[in-house]
């Protein structure tokens, strides 16, 4: 157990107001609040970066350095903001954001990005320092910003950055192609790829590559957990063990490039028992309910039916013959699993879709 453990709740607010910015004075007494022995100090200039807070927080292995990054910004581009000053600065990183509800919270835990907010909800992980506070309401309105970045797209748009970290080649392609690939209208297509070029993430026309894939294949998946995701049509039901979905007897080709949650993570690595099968497809998944016997009733295994955003003929070629979803989609499914061990075993496997899902 670490040595210093904030629960959900500390006391109340301490410290000076340390700058004329209302949002940096609210985060820093947040933070002051959290421990006696932290040191604030505003506008700091690296060598390599500027940040609006650095921390010297005690931790079991003495004081470390955390630089805070304060943002109005909008939710859907916080992955990008963050992995950006992670790049620039030796040491940890944290966002200083005026407001995160708990989904939002959940999922910038699965990505591994500290924060805290003005109303003192926090995740902070360091050894022997460790805090998590959430559920407390929002005591500063954040004003209007203009929507900017793949962060910030549409449902459609990340179908659209999907279907290009998994098939780079589709770039050469007529907009039509691509837009077929992720489902989507021409027009979605267009602006996302738009949006994409705008931003120093892809190259279009006969140079067409992905020119900055790992902070795009780290912005997508803030925007599947916040955006796609829930707006993907899903069903619970019981049927086969996970085994039987990657490795059983049945037809292969029924199911392939289909499998996705703790069955595809256990053809990955060898460190675990599936226990639950998600499995992509088009709903009501009536032929994967007659060929797998599914029923509502809880007999069997859990498996989940989800919507699939991608079109398999055309991204025949990228997917191969494997049963199971590309390793960027397995990451980003298993990292926000109910199950404590699926997440852990999926966040130590961080770099393995990023690089074999967008480095093609």
């Amino acid at each position: 157990m670490n040595d210093l453990n904030v629960g959900r709740g500390f006391g109340g607010m301490s410290g000076e107001a340390f700058a004329e910015n209302e949002l940096v004075e609210r985060i820093v007494e947040r933070i002051l609040a959290l421990h006696p022995d932290i040191v604030a100090t505003t506008n700091v200039v690296g060598d390599a970066f500027e940040a609006d807070v650095k921390l010297t927080v005690p931790t079991r292995e003495g004081p470390r350095d955390v630089v805070v990054d304060i943002s109005w910004g909008t939710q859907g581009g916080l992955a990008r903001k963050y992995w950006r000053m992670r790049s620039r600065v030796r040491g940890p990183v944290m966002l200083g954001l005026p407001y995160v509800n708990t989904s939002t919270a959940r999922r910038l835990r699965a990505e591994g990005i500290p924060f805290i907010d003005a109303s003192g909800n926090a995740w902070i992980d360091l050894p022997g320092f460790y805090v998590e506070v959430e559920g407390r309401r929002s005591v500063m309105e954040t004003p209007d910003r203009r929507r900017a970045g793949i962060g910030e797209l549409s449902a459609a748009a990340l179908r659209v950055a999907f279907v290009v970290l998994i098939d780079p080649s589709l770039l050469h392609q007529p907009v039509r192609t691509i837009a077929q690939a992720a489902r989507v209208s021409t027009g979605s297509a267009q602006t996302a790829l738009a949006s994409m070029a705008d931003d120093g993430l892809i190259v279009r026309g006969q140079a067409g590559r992905l020119k900055d894939p790992e902070v795009l294949a780290r912005t997508w998946l803030s925007g599947y957990w916040s955006r796609l995701l829930p707006k993907l049509e899903e069903e619970t039901v019981f049927g086969p063990e996970p085994a039987w979905w990657t490795e059983g007897d049945d037809d292969p080709t029924a199911i392939m490039g289909r499998v996705s949650g703790d069955a595809a993570l256990a053809a990955l690595t060898d460190r675990i028992v599936p226990a639950t099968t998600i499995v992509y497809g088009e709903p009501s998944w009536q032929s994967v309910r007659r060929r797998a016997r599914l029923s509502a009733a809880g007999t069997g295994s859990r498996v989940i039916l989800r919507e699939r955003f991608w079109e398999p003929e055309v991204l025949a070629e990228a997917l191969g013959e494997s049963a199971t979803v590309p390793p960027l989609l397995v990451y980003a499914d298993c990292r926000v699993s109910d199950d404590p061990r699926v997440r852990e075993i999926a966040e130590e496997l961080d770099y393995l879709p990023v690089a074999q899902g967008a480095q093609r």
